[in-house]
């Protein structure tokens, strides 16, 4: 289990920096969470859950390792036929793209993918079918860690941005004056936004008791 502390200097950093986002991370605290075991789960778990909510995406997954004989590899996905992974609960368009990402793990090493710039990352994963700029943000994110990810398109961040800051992060002032402070620690700014979701800060609407306290 990987985690932030308030006392990491990413954290001081954005909180001097930015003074709502710093009244959120000291009400969350420590930020605790776990990475994927592999690069090819890491991928497949963000194919599954496009469009989706966690609780479905989570299911489907789950049906999909017990398909697997308990563990998701390239070589257990990849002896199942696309109508197999289709019966999982997802759509065929997904399980074709599982497939074709299984196809490719087995002839590319995906943890080389470390060893790239995050442009190069997703240059190389935008080629496989089903794979958008999302499911590279995410890989990015939550599998190579990289400290300055932005993923705008996901609904998660777009729900907590606009609750935090009354404001869209689609609107291109909105994110040129808030993200621009974030930078180069856009991730962690991302992953407290994910956890006042998660925690149900957000569902609550207590943006305003964090910055009147």
């Amino acid at each position: 289990m990987a985690s932030i502390s308030l006392d990491s200097p990413q954290v001081r950093y954005l909180s001097e920096r930015d003074w709502r986002l710093g009244k959120l991370m000291s009400r969350i605290g420590d930020l605790e969470y776990s990475r994927p075991d592999s690069a090819f789960q890491s991928l497949a778990h963000s194919i599954i859950e496009q469009m989706l909510s966690m609780k479905a995406g989570h299911s489907i997954e789950q049906r999909l390792v017990e398909r697997c004989g308990g563990e998701l590899t390239p070589q257990s996905l990849g002896g199942l036929s696309v109508d197999e992974v289709k019966a999982c609960g997802m759509s065929l368009r997904k399980a074709q793209s599982l497939h074709a990402l299984a196809a490719y793990a087995t002839e590319h090493d995906l943890e080389a993918l470390a060893e790239r710039t995050d442009e190069e990352v997703t240059t190389t994963l935008l080629d496989l079918p089903g794979v958008e700029k999302w499911t590279c943000d995410m890989f990015l994110l939550f599998y190579l860690e990289r400290p300055d990810v932005l993923p705008v398109e996901d609904g998660a961040v777009r729900q907590a941005f606009q609750w935090l800051y009354g404001v869209p992060i689609t609107d291109s002032c909105a994110r040129v004056l808030v993200c621009s402070l974030w930078h180069p620690y856009a991730s962690t700014a991302i992953r407290y936004l994910y956890r006042a979701l998660n925690c149900g800060l957000v569902k609550g609407g207590e943006a305003r008791i964090l910055w009147e306290s």
